[in-house]
């Protein structure tokens, strides 16, 4: 009888172990599952940055301009989802000079497989690009050195709370020129990308009820022949986000050459406010000020050599407030190390209307990966 006993309860015992390990051995696989067809990227912009504002003394230190982090993960060929942590350094508040970590994106993306004339369309929910600056940092590869024209002016920014949707009219661009050109907005002859937003951009809470949108259109006029000649129109059609909603219509045309070897692309914004609601009167915060400006970019790389040459322009001018005035030359020499790992040394001037100029030199160093 013990006997019996003894071989039911050693019987038990290894069906119990059995089932506990087959359990475990599921879990690790679906552990392992989790990660298949997981993309992991990056973007690190360092620099010593030496600086002189105005009267004071030139400045010299080592910094973290801004490093980014994105995962991505194919759930399958219709759904993916992305996550891009963004780390920078406060410069406002009691918390200046500290680090700051913060998300840029997280958002679903929807592929569906449409059949017509849409071609390539897609569907960003919740934190998603915005438009027109992520298409202009994939022409203007040189954001280590400082934001785009319109985000350095201070009128919108590159992410934002949302849903975006966008694809190409008619066919793809050839692959060839997708993967050795630009492969940004992909149509043939016209891509478009328009989004919903909150409107305050990916690092401000919602100050009202207004949304904003925002969009872009882009041409390749002479396709078949010279594809590299592109026109963009963008817009954004919403309030500032503050609680007196001042108007905040932005419009924008641009256009240029964007080839291998060589960019050269012009631009020419105008309209009302800003999407942070500052520019407006200051007796009156509810009504915005009108402001315009343009951006010229040139960009050349010498064929089999590390080396690449850019320049920059810009001009911006608020009607009734010429404390925002401000002209800006910037001028850089990019060195390649390695695939991925890039030395750009900048020189940047800024002059005012109401006060001396600032000067910067920088020896950046972008590491992409």
């Amino acid at each position: 009888m013990k006997e019996n006993t003894f071989k039911n309860v050693l019987l038990l015992l290894i069906i119990t172990t059995t089932t506990i390990t087959q359990s475990q051995n599921n879990n690790v696989n679906e552990e392992i599952n989790l990660f298949e067809n997981v993309t992991m990227s990056g973007d690190w912009f360092l620099a010593n940055s030496n600086t002189k504002n105005g009267d004071e003394d030139w400045g010299n230190k080592f910094i973290v301009k801004r490093s980014y982090f994105t995962l991505k993960k194919d759930i399958n060929d219709i759904f993916s989802v992305r996550y891009t942590q963004d780390i920078a350094i406060d410069k406002e508040g009691e918390d200046s000079g500290n680090v700051e970590t913060r998300m840029k994106y997280l958002y679903l993306k929807i592929e569906p497989k449409w059949k017509g004339k849409i071609t390539g369309a897609y569907f960003e929910v919740g934190m998603v690009h915005r438009p027109w600056i992520s298409y202009e940092q994939e022409v203007n590869p040189y954001r280590v050195q400082g934001n785009m024209a319109v985000e350095r002016n201070n009128l919108y920014n590159s992410a934002g709370f949302g849903i975006l949707f966008g694809g190409n009219i008619g066919p793809e661009m050839d692959k060839d020129y997708l993967e050795n050109v630009n492969g940004t907005m992909k149509g043939k002859y016209a891509s478009f990308a328009i989004g919903i937003y909150n409107g305050g951009g990916y690092a401000a809470f919602e100050e009202n009820t207004n949304k904003v949108f925002e969009g872009i259109l882009n041409f390749r006029p002479f396709a078949n022949t010279i594809p590299q000649i592109q026109i963009n129109h963008a817009f954004n059609i919403g309030k500032g986000n503050t609680e007196f909603s001042p108007t905040f219509n932005q419009f924008l045309f641009h256009g240029g050459y964007v080839g291998k070897y060589f960019d050269l692309t012009g631009q020419y914004h105008f309209g009302q406010g800003d999407f942070e609601g500052n520019y407006v009167q200051p007796s009156n915060p509810s009504k915005s000020l009108k402001n315009d400006g343009f951006s010229i970019f040139s960009e050349y790389i010498f064929k089999n050599s590390p080396f690449a040459v850019f320049a920059r322009y810009d001009n911006f001018e608020v009607k009734e407030d010429k404390s925002n005035d401000t002209e800006r030359e910037i001028m850089g020499v990019k060195y390649v190390l390695y695939n991925g790992i890039s030395l750009v040394l900048s020189g940047e001037r800024v002059s005012y209307e109401t006060k001396k100029e600032d000067l910067t030199v920088d020896l950046n160093m972008q590491i992409s990966f």
